[in-house]
């Protein structure tokens, strides 16, 4: 069915388990998973169908998308492609929909002081924003993955307060008791940092300028690059760096691609620049991080 990585468990109610998870559909077949289950899917890489009980017949589920699913008796993902394998790769979050739903029926909820209550509110039918995973939701993403990987003292406490935000933040996206709102002067540079930010992850896997990513925000370089240094504390191209590392870290777990097509796949132009650039940041070569997470890749039951 296919490979689970960055799994954990034990993080606290209403949670259960945050995992990583690819697919594998065989050409034009599918995988059904039946199950009642609370999860929200945060599509990494995919270009695939979805049916889930309760729609209306098959969607497109692609790269970027968010699914939200309180409650499913089944779950299927088609592969349209009857000449090529589809391998969807998706980051899970699931709670434990009984205990919400017994909570919510025996006591007053509220929501903006109790998680459970939270969830019960916000997420109370299926819901899938496309395109939704923007520079918040990816930062939050990779940081989860970052606290599964090096299991530092502490990790699950950390993992909680990801997950939490990660509620919020598609409850945001969902739009449930959140407004329009006129953004304050004040928080003119954190909307540049966004926009920027927004436009880099868009276009990780081309070339980048400084002055292609300040054209497309609006503003001069020089004031972009003061800007994003302000607020971030890193420069524009440490972030292209590290948003391209992350996203070779997705490509390392698929074992048909080798490290060149990884870094082309990245956004680098160079196998070595991609190497010497995942060792600054990881600690280790691209390959010996290939090793290090498939000997903690497990076989992905059905959930």
């Amino acid at each position: 069915m296919g490979q689970r990585s960055h799994s954990v468990e034990m993080f606290g109610e209403p949670f259960v388990l945050a995992d990583e998870m690819i697919f594998l559909l065989p050409k034009g077949g599918s995988v059904t998973i039946e199950k009642d289950q609370f999860k929200l899917l945060f599509v990494i890489q995919a270009e695939v169908l979805h049916d889930l009980d309760g729609m209306n017949g098959p969607r497109p589920l692609r790269t970027g998308d968010i699914l939200v699913c309180p409650h499913f008796r089944w779950h299927r993902f088609i592969n349209p492609d009857p000449h090529r394998v589809a391998q969807p790769h998706i980051m899970r979050l699931f709670l434990d929909g009984e205990a919400i739903r017994r909570r919510a029926r025996v006591r007053r909820r509220r929501p903006e002081s109790n998680l459970s209550d939270f969830v019960f509110h916000h997420f109370s039918q299926t819901v899938q924003c496309e395109g939704a995973i923007d520079s918040h939701i990816n930062g939050c993403l990779t940081a989860l993955r970052r606290e599964t990987e090096d299991q530092d003292v502490g990790f699950r406490h950390r993992v909680r307060n990801i997950c939490t935000d990660l509620l919020v933040a598609v409850a945001r996206k969902v739009g449930d008791g959140a407004g329009p709102k006129s953004p304050s002067p004040e928080k003119g540079g954190q909307l540049l940092v966004v926009a920027a930010k927004e436009y880099i992850l868009k276009n990780i896997e081309t070339p980048l300028t400084l002055g292609e990513i300040a054209w497309n925000t609006g503003k001069g370089e020089e004031h972009l690059a003061r800007t994003f240094k302000k607020e971030t504390g890193q420069s524009v191209f440490d972030f292209v760096r590290e948003a391209r590392i992350n996203r070779s870290k997705t490509f390392l777990l698929d074992t048909s691609l080798n490290l060149t097509q990884i870094a082309e796949r990245s956004g680098f132009n160079s196998l070595s620049f991609f190497s010497r650039s995942f060792r600054d940041l990881v600690g280790m070569a691209p390959s010996d991080y290939r090793k290090h997470i498939q000997s903690e890749v497990t076989p992905g039951p059905r959930r």
